[in-house]
């Protein structure tokens, strides 16, 4: 198969730089309020104080877990914000290709791309129901009127054929680097004769553009390990 190229494009903060300031500030006290809570794990556990240990075993899980929710919150919340930067990039480049395929993870985020390109795309997510499925993959293969392929990461992430383009973007990211390959790799199957040009679209300073930076680093440890 043709090679892969993933990019990262940071996006200035236009607009929305007070709600990346909110993310960047939550960030850092998670760093120091996770540091502290591990640091008392681990005198716990030096301590041979079995019940003091799993005290601090138990904080700690509690605390991740209600900093995961208040996470995905503010990355949903930069999602949907960031959905005109995401819609222009789209039209930018579809005047330079024939067809783009889009993976994103909430629904509000798929239907606003949707709502701007109208009969132009098409879309794949959970909500799907099985015979729209087929249709959706369908016409984006063999209509070249159908330029556009919008789906969710999980949804249609797996088990489905989008070889009619050679360009996946990225509007939302999954905490999972298996995820993401599994997408890219719906358009990278037998049958694609392109090299597959892949974008991850961010806001600079953003949780969501670390944690890019994170999965791709991952993605391509993955891949050499497996000589993929």
């Amino acid at each position: 198969l043709p090679p892969k190229r993933r990019q990262i494009i940071e996006l200035p903060p236009n607009g929305i730089g007070s709600h990346i300031d909110k993310e960047k500030r939550w960030l850092e006290e998670h760093e120091r309020k996770e540091a502290e809570l591990k640091k008392l794990r681990k005198e716990a556990k030096l301590s041979d104080d079995r019940e003091l240990y799993r005290k601090a075993v138990k904080n700690l899980r509690d605390y991740q877990q209600v900093a995961f929710t208040e996470m995905s919150k503010l990355r949903h919340e930069t999602a949907v914000k960031k959905i005109p930067a995401v819609i222009e990039h789209l039209r930018e480049l579809l005047e330079s290709v024939k067809k783009v395929v889009c993976f994103a993870h909430h629904h509000d985020v798929v239907n606003a791309i949707m709502k701007e390109f109208g009969g132009e795309a098409v879309e794949l997510t959970g909500e799907t129901s099985q015979e729209n499925r087929q249709k959706a993959i369908d016409s984006f293969q063999n209509d070249e009127s159908i330029r556009l392929f919008v789906g969710s990461i999980t949804a249609a992430g797996i088990g489905i054929t989008l070889t009619a383009s050679s360009n996946v973007v990225f509007a939302e990211l999954d905490w999972v680097p298996g995820a993401i390959s599994q997408a890219e790799s719906r358009c990278h199957r037998i049958g694609q004769k392109e090299s597959l040009l892949i974008q991850h679209l961010v806001i600079d300073g953003s949780i969501d553009a670390k944690i890019a930076k994170t999965v791709t680093k991952k993605q391509e440890i993955i891949e050499k390990a497996l000589d993929v």
